[in-house]
């Protein structure tokens, strides 16, 4: 599954990049991920925050809960993230104290953790020893999403939902942006992408 939305005017884009973010969800580890657009973000209190400046081809993961109903998605933030750079550097793991120190129930957090191990082991580092490459990212599964120059559609502007279905030599693929709304709780907030048709 993959998805657009623009980000607010207080981030600013990387150079030759705009402000819309496609965001690709693993729904059978529950892993959403991007290639952040923003080099740097103005925070509420005027405080500005900096990306790596060798991090433009890096990508972000996020351990997500993804619960369907019918054609309904709502994926949920469990904390743990994971920034993959694509200039050789190792990955870097974050937020596992927000994940221990979090309020998630035993089977949440258990079924997190072997997600996330799935996660690593399929597509970061297969064999028990890390090799030179990553085993499979990014996953050969969403190239033709990403590769894609058009836009999917109109974009999530921090509030209306907006989706089509993108053909895939696999089958359909469903692409949908998601509805943001400010919020003080980045964990428990609930996002919730409707794709219908």
């Amino acid at each position: 599954m993959a998805y657009e939305w623009e980000l607010p005017e207080r981030f600013e884009p990387w150079p030759g990049r705009t402000r819309l973010e496609r965001t690709f969800v693993l729904l059978d580890v529950g892993v959403s991920f991007a290639n952040p657009c923003w080099v740097r973000k103005t925070k509420a209190d005027g405080s500005v925050v900096e990306a790596d400046p060798c991090g433009q081809d890096s990508w972000y993961m996020d351990l997500i809960t993804v619960e369907m109903q019918g054609n309904r998605y709502t994926f949920r933030d469990l904390y743990i993230d994971v920034m993959v750079p694509t200039d050789g550097r190792h990955y870097r793991m974050l937020d596992l104290d927000e994940y221990a120190d979090g309020t998630l129930s035993l089977a949440v957090a258990s079924d997190g953790l072997r997600r996330w191990q799935r996660f690593l082991d399929q597509y970061l580092h297969m064999d028990r020893f890390p090799p030179t490459t990553w085993s499979d990212f990014p996953p050969v599964s969403i190239c033709h999403l990403s590769e894609m120059d058009e836009v999917f559609g109109t974009p999530v502007r921090w509030g209306r939902l907006t989706m089509r279905a993108v053909p895939s030599k696999d089958g359909p693929t469903r692409v949908c942006n998601r509805p943001l709304r400010a919020r003080d709780d980045r964990h428990f907030d609930t996002i919730t992408r409707a794709c219908g048709g």
